[in-house]
């Protein structure tokens, strides 16, 4: 049987979720930080690896601190559990773990959303990646 070799071990971050206007940290689901490089400009955040989404989206926010016009990019329509949303596709850098960046489109929603995800597209697809949520940890691999 093939064996899988990890060269990068991350604990899951602590999410904060807004729950009748209350923020409160939940049960941590596999949530890592994702660092954005475009133009010159830096920008972090957390993102849940959702292997149930086909891309990666993430909030406005991040492109407006990386000064991308966020309704210039390609529009898609996403169905998600809370309904359609339009979604605007952006090719900026993304780094994960120390020495792997890679170049991908992320899709970025016009308002508010909930939570980041890291999907197939732009993130899975790219990762060799095992998680072990009895102990909250994520083995991370880059497959470049």
């Amino acid at each position: 049987m093939p064996q899988l070799e990890f060269g990068h071990q991350l604990n899951y971050r602590p999410l904060l979720v807004e729950t009748g206007g209350r923020k409160e940290l939940t049960i941590p689901p596999p949530v890592i930080e994702v660092t954005f490089l475009h133009s010159g400009l830096t920008t972090s955040d957390f993102a849940i690896i959702d292997s149930g989404s086909t891309f990666s989206l993430f909030s406005r926010e991040i492109a407006d601190e990386l000064g991308i016009a966020v309704l210039q990019g390609r529009t898609q329509k996403l169905t998600t559990l809370g309904g359609p949303i339009l979604v605007y596709g952006h090719e900026v850098t993304i780094k994960i773990v120390p020495n792997f960046q890679y170049k991908t489109e992320i899709l970025f929603s016009e308002y508010p959303i909930p939570r980041n995800l890291l999907g197939h597209n732009g993130f899975l697809n790219q990762m060799a990646i095992a998680l072990r949520s009895k102990f909250g940890l994520i083995y991370l691999n880059p497959e470049a």
